[in-house]
């Protein structure tokens, strides 16, 4: 099955202004999202960050389900992976979408399901 990975990418500038001590949404969403560390608020927080537009398509992974997402997307193997533009290794605040359409972040510990109307794999 194909998997949507979407990542919260920091421009150069976002990143410079970080290091300003600037306020940057993108910035703040993620690190919102690694301090929940029950889980209980992620998904909510994924979705307002969608509907921002914090989020970037960076890749599909072919995969059997979404732990197996997770570790090709850390450790490969690279011919599951088609990178759309830079990604990172999969980590806390990264959503992943299903071809049928089942949407997950990645919560400090497992998934969190949430209901948000994203461009399915393709």
């Amino acid at each position: 099955m194909k998997f949507a990975v979407y990542q919260i990418q920091l421009t150069s500038a976002q990143r410079k202004a970080v290091n300003n001590n600037e306020t940057v949404p993108a910035f703040e969403a993620r690190n919102k999202m690694m301090m929940d560390f029950d889980g209980n608020k992620i998904g909510g927080l994924a979705s307002a960050a969608f509907e921002t537009g914090l989020y970037t398509h960076v890749a599909n992974i072919e995969a059997a389900d979404f732990n197996q997402v997770f570790e090709f997307g850390n450790i490969g193997p690279e011919s599951n992976i088609d990178r759309l533009t830079k990604m990172s290794s999969l980590s806390v605040g990264d959503v992943i979408v299903a071809e049928d359409g089942a949407v997950v972040v990645i919560a400090p510990v497992g998934f969190v399901a949430f209901s948000h109307n994203l461009e399915v794999a393709s």
